[in-house]
């Protein structure tokens, strides 16, 4: 079994068992359009299993200042105590006691209320699923080519520093080797190592290297969190640590969760989880991982010291952007404790 390193939702990282042989259902029925119901759910109810399905569900959609569960209900299609208190708490909210007897009949006004009030951009928490969900994949696959050039952007300026990096030159190859390391120097610290300082930047530029391989074929190493593996790790992505270099077992990817939506919509965003997820993915020391969270400017990104710069996800993924882009300004989407 191998290990998985995963973006915590305070943007640090974990390394946790492997766990991806799952038999979880992955792809389970989703409920489209209005909640409907053949039998009546809840107490002295049917519950026939896709009825009591659909009932979680729509119900997880409501906000709880709505009459909503909180926490959500576990979506297993069981009418247990849980389920039959969140209906009465539904109810409760909207009819008062007398409307409260914990049974959502087919057509009847607590069912009506509940298709009223769900929240159709509110995803409850059950897997997601590469057939409703493949939006949150294909958003991030757009930006392949901006990620790409980001990367090679990272490769040059590392190649154009290699020629001058141990270099003791005065003169005008001084003011060329300053001019070429200021960003590694930024963002990695590269001056501080001991010793000849082109082989850590020869391992850098081949980490990056081999990023270009994951994003010749994205489609082959990225996917979806259909087993529901992250829920309590991660609302972003984790990846596989290693994986792409792991010839025993070809299972482990590079995996999107709900919370890259915002990121569909910004190149700049994907870029910077994508090269973060890359960074694990492509690893071949294991002490590689998230030493600091957020961007470079950040204190406890100032605050590493060069032997944790070079292993350091969100180090890698900032560098790369601003070698593309120029001197960044700290991005609003980028959050030194949670991402957003």
């Amino acid at each position: 079994m191998g290990e998985c390193a995963h973006m915590l939702d305070d943007g640090g990282c974990k390394i946790l068992p492997d766990r991806r042989q799952s038999n979880q259902n992955l792809d389970p029925k989703r409920p489209e359009g209005d909640i409907v119901i053949t039998k009546p759910v809840g107490q002295g109810g049917a519950n026939v299993y896709d009825d009591v399905y659909n009932i979680q569900y729509g119900l997880d959609q409501v906000a709880p200042i709505d009459g909503g569960p909180s926490p959500q209900l576990v979506i297993d299609g069981l009418c247990g105590p849980k389920t039959i208190g969140a209906i009465r708490n539904f109810q409760k909210k909207h009819f008062g006691y007398a409307g409260c007897d914990g049974r959502i009949d087919p057509d009847k006004q607590t069912l009506k209320k509940l298709n009223e009030l769900r929240n159709r951009n509110v995803f409850p928490t059950i897997p997601l699923s590469l057939k409703t969900d493949g939006f949150l994949l294909a958003g991030m696959m757009q930006h392949v080519p901006h990620i790409r050039a980001c990367v090679h952007a990272a490769m040059t300026n590392i190649s154009l520093a290699m020629n001058v990096v141990d270099s003791t030159l005065p003169g005008m190859l001084g003011a060329s080797r300053e001019s070429r390391m200021r960003l590694l120097n930024k963002h990695f610290r590269t001056d501080n190592f001991k010793g000849a300082k082109r082989p850590v930047l020869q391992k850098m530029y081949d980490n990056y290297s081999c990023m270009l391989n994951v994003l010749d074929r994205p489609e082959a190493f990225t996917t979806l969190d259909t087993t529901n593996e992250g829920e309590t790790i991660s609302t972003v992505a984790f990846a596989r640590l290693g994986g792409f270099h792991d010839k025993n077992d070809l299972t482990g990817k590079i995996v999107f969760r709900r919370g890259v939506l915002f990121a569909t919509g910004i190149p700049d965003f994907a870029a910077f989880i994508f090269i973060h997820e890359l960074r694990h993915y492509v690893a071949r020391d294991g002490a590689q991982g998230h030493f600091a969270k957020g961007w470079v400017t950040d204190p406890g990104m100032l605050a590493l010291k060069e032997d944790k710069t070079v292993l350091n996800c969100d180090t890698f993924a900032g560098f790369a952007l601003e070698a593309k882009n120029g001197d960044m300004q700290r991005p609003p989407w980028v959050r030194s404790t949670v991402f957003r």
